[in-house]
C-alpha cells in the first residue's frame, strides 16, 4: 500500500532544534566530572570515615562546610545538566523561541531583531573553546541583537547544529532583518564592536576555568584540613 504524500521538513513553517546526541553526552559526562570525579577526596572522605554519625556534622559550621560544598556543587550540576539537555530552539517566520527547564523563555519577532552577526570564524587565541572542532559548515557564532546592540539569541552549532543556523539566518534575511556575513573576525574586534553579546564566560574564559580549578582544589584541602582521611 502506498504511502501519504512525504513532507519536506525543511519547508515546514516552524522549525524546532535540540541538543544533538553528542552534546547531550557531553553535559552528562561533564555533570560527573563536576559533581563526582572532582570531588572523589569528599565523597571518600564523608562515606569511609561514616561522618554522618558525626556529632558535629551540621551543628560546627567549619566541620559540615565541605559537605554544604558538595551539595553546593551537586544542585549547580544537575541544573546545569538538565538546561542544557532540555533546551529547545524554534525558529518560524515570525520569530524565534527559546526554552527549556531552568532558564527563562526568550522569545522575539523579526521586527524587534536588528541585526544578524554570523561570523564564520571567531580568532579567540588559545582557550577551550578553540579546541572543539565546528563542521566547516558551521558558523562560529551568530549573535542577533536588538537596537541597543544587546543579544537576544546565540545560535551555536556546537549547541543546535548547523542547520539551526542555516534555517535562522534563512528566516532573518526573507523577514528584511540585517545580516552581516563574517568570515573571520579576532575575539577583541568583536568584543569592541557588540560588547553585550558576549557574556562573561565568553569574554574571559580563561580566567572562568581557572577560577573553577581554583575551587575544587581549594574544596578538597579544605576537606583534606577538616576530615582528614
Amino acid at each position: 500500500m502506498a504511502g501519504g504524500p512525504r513532507v519536506d521538513e525543511e519547508s515546514l513553517p516552524t522549525r524546532t532544534f535540540s541538543p544533538p546526541a553528542i552534546v547531550i553526552g557531553a553535559a552528562l559526562l561533564a555533570g560527573v566530572v563536576f559533581g563526582v570525579v572532582l570531588e572523589f577526596l569528599v565523597i571518600v572522605s564523608l562515606i569511609g570515615q561514616r561522618l554522618w554519625h558525626d556529632p558535629a556534622l551540621g551543628h560546627d559550621l567549619l566541620f559540615t562546610l565541605p559537605l554544604l560544598l558538595w551539595v553546593a556543587v551537586l544542585a549547580a550540576t544537575v541544573l546545569g545538566v538538565v538546561r542544557v539537555v532540555s533546551s529547545w530552539l524554534e525558529v518560524d517566520e515570525h520569530g524565534f523561541r527559546l526554552h527549556g527547564l531552568v532558564r527563562r523563555d526568550s522569545a522575539a519577532g523579526w521586527d524587534e531583531v536588528a541585526k544578524v552577526l554570523a561570523i564564520r570564524e571567531i580568532d579567540r587565541g588559545l582557550t577551550p573553546v578553540e579546541l572543539l572542532d565546528v563542521p566547516e559548515t558551521a558558523y562560529d557564532g551568530i549573535y542577533l541583537l536588538d537596537a541597543q546592540g544587546r543579544r537576544m539569541l546565540a545560535v551555536s552549532s556546537r549547541m543546535f547544529g548547523h542547520r539551526a543556523q542555516r534555517i535562522t539566518l534563512e528566516r532573518a534575511r526573507a523577514a528584511g532583518v540585517e545580516v552581516e556575513d563574517i568570515e573571520v573576525l579576532a575575539f577583541t574586534e568583536l568584543r569592541a564592536r557588540a560588547p553585550q553579546a558576549l557574556t562573561v564566560l565568553d569574554r574571559h574564559p580563561n580566567l572562568c576555568l581557572a577560577l573553577l580549578a581554583l575551587f575544587y582544589v581549594g574544596h578538597n584541602v579544605l576537606t583534606f584540613v577538616v576530615w582528614g582521611l
